[in-house]
């Protein structure tokens, strides 16, 4: 495709920036530039539940992924990325990696990201565990950014399919599925879009990180899930 991407990620390898930049060739997208900013060491998260996958595709960098691609790979400090899109007429620019970004940015520049949960209902931190315990709706929101927490233009959400037959981990594995198929398919799919609906922020709270006593109920949560939800 003659589209020209920009994506943004952090400068080690993450299980998202290979599943973002392998399927980004696999749908024929071959001018892409893959933007690393310094990744933050934090104190390392201890969840008592793993939901999202972590562990790599391939055991190589992001510079020789995007070698082998014959994709760009750039390194910028994030205060960098404003002047540079600027610079290059992207298509569309794709967030695979990234914390809070400086709200100048996102206020010049339309940047796409994914959100694995179903917005405005579900916001925040650990939000596929907060629709679980909450008994909310289980859901993908891809989107334009803006300076408020999960919100802003909205280009495409979507319901998790939930089975008889799923285990909480199932689950989890189909939304992260979903996210990342919506991330790569929502570049297509704003060139159809005429009028964006706005997220609303009013809805709900943003959610911090679930606390252990919420965690240890998890998976008798989402058995009530599914018999609440499942007809």
């Amino acid at each position: 495709m003659t589209k020209k991407i920009a994506v943004i990620c952090y400068d080690q390898p993450t299980r998202k920036i290979q599943e973002v930049l392998l399927r980004l060739k696999g749908k024929g997208y071959d001018q892409v530039d893959a933007y690393a900013i310094p990744f933050l060491n934090r104190k390392p998260l201890r969840a008592l539940i793993k939901h999202r996958p972590s562990e790599l595709l391939l055991n190589i960098g992001n510079e020789q992924l995007t070698a082998n691609l014959n994709y760009k790979y750039i390194n910028k400090e994030i205060g960098e990325l404003e002047d540079c899109f600027s610079e290059i007429p992207y298509h569309s620019i794709v967030i695979a990696g990234a914390g809070l970004l400086p709200e100048s940015l996102v206020n010049r520049h339309k940047i796409i990201n994914s959100h694995p949960g179903y917005l405005p209902y579900v916001r925040g931190l650990d939000a596929l565990k907060w629709a679980v315990y909450e008994n909310l709706p289980i859901g993908v929101t891809v989107h334009y950014v803006d300076k408020d927490t999960d919100s802003g233009l909205l280009i495409v959400q979507k319901k998790v399919e939930i089975t008889s037959e799923d285990t909480f981990h199932s689950m989890c594995y189909k939304s992260w599925n979903l996210e990342m198929q919506l991330l790569v398919d929502s570049i297509e799919m704003v060139d159809s879009i005429h009028e964006f609906a706005t997220l609303p922020t009013h809805v709900t709270e943003p959610h911090r990180r679930m606390p252990r006593e919420k965690e240890e109920k998890l998976f008798q949560k989402f058995e009530e899930y599914k018999n609440k939800n499942i007809k």
